[in-house]
């Protein structure tokens, strides 16, 4: 448990950092946040029971930092696993999407409702218009609007 607590309180640390860089300098090497999302921690609890879950959880995340890239970010906070990733292209974000997609199906939680979203950090004109004062307001700003994602994957598709 205190490893994770650690990972989210490095991952919030990083966060902020890129979040103060991106909003001083304009740069081609854009960041993008991706969120798994499990809605119903009971349902999650009664599908695997609650500290499987939790184990499954931890699992994924830790599967998923190891299989990602080194520069991609993991961390797990409650029931939402978000991953930091530096991008070029959009393209390049969504491939990653569907590699993090596939990791997670072979680790059994594709049963469970979940979504998959997909947040560009916006460039220092957006991030003006967005009212925050550290990486976790941020990511509970970006989480709630669901204007702001780029694609959503839900358990059952997706939808925009």
């Amino acid at each position: 448990m205190k490893e994770d607590s650690n990972a989210w309180e490095r991952f919030l640390h990083v966060l902020d950092w890129v979040l103060a860089v991106q909003a001083r300098y304009a740069t081609d090497l854009r960041h993008g946040l991706v969120r798994i999302r499990f809605h119903d921690q009971k349902a999650l609890g009664n599908a695997y029971g609650a500290r499987d879950a939790l184990d499954m959880l931890m699992h994924l995340a830790a599967r998923l930092q190891h299989s990602l890239r080194k520069t991609d970010m993991v961390a797990r906070n409650g029931t939402d696993i978000w991953v930091l990733i530096p991008f070029v292209t959009p393209e390049s974000v969504l491939s990653k999407v569907a590699q993090i997609v596939d990791i997670a199906s072979t680790n059994g939680l594709d049963i469970v409702d979940r979504d998959l979203a997909v947040f560009p950090i916006p460039d220092a004109d957006g991030l003006e218009n967005l009212a925050f004062e550290n990486a976790e307001q941020f990511l509970a700003q970006i989480g709630n609007d669901a204007h702001v994602a780029m694609r959503r994957e839900g358990a059952g598709g997706s939808t925009a």
